[in-house]
Order: C-alpha cells, then structure tokens, then sequence
C-alpha cells in the first residue's frame, strides 16, 4: 500500500497502545467523493467483501436464483453456527449441489463434525458450484480459466466502473479479482435500497438477515441490524459499508486487522450526515471498542481521521 493514512488508534489509561494506517474512501449517493485518505486508486483485493457483488453478477447473469436467505448467505463469512449450517444445507439442496463437490476446505460444525458447509465461504461456494451446473461448464469452478471466472470478473468491472486485467486466489480456494477502494465504494454503493435489480436484491437479503452475513453479535451483523447499513468485511482488514441514503465508505488497513474497519467506516457516514450523530458512541461497546481492565473500561479505539 504505496500511501496511507493514520485511521485508528488503541488508546489505554492515556497511552496509545497501537495504531492503525491504511486507506478510506467516502463517497456521496451520485459517486462523488466525499473523504479520501490514502491512496484510494491503488488496486488491492477485497477478498470477502465482493461475495454480494459476486452474487448479483451470477444473478445479473441469468446463472442462479436465490430465496433471500440464500442470497444472504452466498454474502456471508460466517462462523459456522447452526443456522448457518441449515441454511447452506438447505441452499445446496434447493440448487442440487453436493458438500463434497465444494472446494472449501472443511472446518469444525457445532456437532463437532468436520464439515465443508461450516466454512465461512460455504455460501458462495455452493452459488459458484451451481452457476456452474446451470452453465454446463465442468464442475472445476474455482480454476482460472473456467468460464465463470469471466462472469465474476466481467460483474465486477461493471459494478466498479473499473478493467479488471489479473485475477489472484482466495483462501477459501475460489478467485479473486483486484479493485480499487473507490471502485469498490461505487460498486457497494449499488446495494443501497434506492439501487437497482440483482444488487438492490442483495442488499435486501443482506439487510434482512444480518445474523446470516456474519453471526449473532459479531461486528457486521451488529451494524446492519442497529443501522440499517449494508456491510460487509473481507480478509486482511477491508470493510465497505453503505448506508441507508446511498453514502458509501470502503476501508483498507494496511496491517490487516480488521477491527478498525467499522468504526472507521461508521464514523465517515456518521460525520457526513448519513448516520445519526452518536451512532458510533452507541455502539462502541457491542463493536468491542472499549479497552477493559477487568471489567471496567480504560480506553478505546479512536478514530483518528
């Protein structure tokens, strides 16, 4: 990451115990930019945070349909609760897909069972699979040149107003394209409520089931849930998050920790009037912002931009 900027630090009884840089981005309902910090047209990779976009490219492609709880969860990175587990047995059933026929490594179910659908990228992984059913391509969807692999990429230049020329590998084993913080605040923007077809059903999904995106009490599910905001975080600390008006913040930490996303991105639609004032403050304890001694609060994340 060529340029950042200071976002956050941990403070603790007056001492500033650790800091966070990278980029952020704001942008405005029309795509104008509203904050930058950092270099935002620096290409870096999303990694989770383009699974909805993912999902309404396979849409707008006429490759899968999905009831909103599906939908939901092809969006997600989830933490294997049993709701999780149901639902990605249900949406593997409705679309015909077999577990075994996942490239997602197993990860431990709540029965203690090691299962592919307890991975966090089950959801997209069993969209991607079934696309690839309904095309008629072989079931190899996570290779570079499988025919999906065009599909997403094509969904996300168009989503992002961005070429997309390289591809990488995540790892949960599907593809990874590259874009830009602004590009992907512009895309994210596309799931607001006033948004159109496959994206503003998405978002929809997303919104309607905030505990499938991520998992009861953790940050994303927080956040929709107490703002109405539709997020979502990726590996190696990305965050992009748009707001009920159309107002839209894409974060990058440049160590990768993802803890300062959120409140970054909170506190760049809160000052822009897109959040009411507070809102940060209000959830800080829920977001695990506060430092504790034992129980007592000594400190916090600050945002410093």
């Amino acid at each position: 990451m060529p340029t950042t900027a200071l976002l956050a630090v941990i403070e603790r009884d007056g001492f500033v115990e650790s800091e966070h840089h990278g980029v952020a981005v704001l942008i405005d309902p029309d795509g104008g930019v509203i904050e930058s910090h950092g270099d935002i047209t620096n290409a870096f990779l999303a990694r989770s945070s383009l699974k909805p976009l993912y999902a309404a490219a396979l849409i707008d492609a006429g490759l899968i349909e999905l009831e909103p709880a599906h939908a939901a969860l092809a969006s997600a990175s989830h933490w294997a609760d049993q709701e999780h587990i149901d639902t990605a047995a249900a949406m593997a059933a409705a679309h015909g897909v077999k577990e075994d026929a996942l490239r997602c490594p197993p990860m431990r179910a709540p029965d203690g069972a090691q299962r592919r659908f307890a991975h966090m990228c089950a959801g997209k992984h069993i969209a991607l699979a079934a696309a690839a059913r309904k095309m008629g391509a072989s079931a190899d969807y996570w290779a570079d040149e499988h025919p999906l692999a065009a599909v997403l990429r094509d969904g996300l230049a168009a989503a992002t107003d961005e070429p997309i020329r390289q591809l990488a590998h995540d790892g949960c084993g599907a593809l990874v394209f590259p874009t830009t913080p602004v590009g992907l605040a512009r895309a994210f923007r596309r799931l607001a409520p006033d948004g159109s077809g496959a994206h503003r059903f998405v978002g929809e999904a997303i919104r309607a089931h905030p505990t499938l995106i991520d998992g009861a009490g953790r940050p994303d599910a927080v956040v929709i849930a107490e703002t109405g905001c539709t997020t979502k975080f990726g590996a190696e600390g990305t965050q992009a998050m748009v707001a009920p008006d159309g107002t839209t913040a894409v974060v990058k930490t440049a160590d990768g920790a993802r803890r300062a996303g959120s409140p970054v991105a909170l506190a760049m639609l809160e000052r822009a009037g897109a959040l009411p004032a507070g809102t940060l403050d209000r959830l800080a304890e829920q977001l695990g912002l506060l430092q504790l001694s034992a129980d007592v609060p000594v400190g916090r994340l600050r945002v410093a931009i």
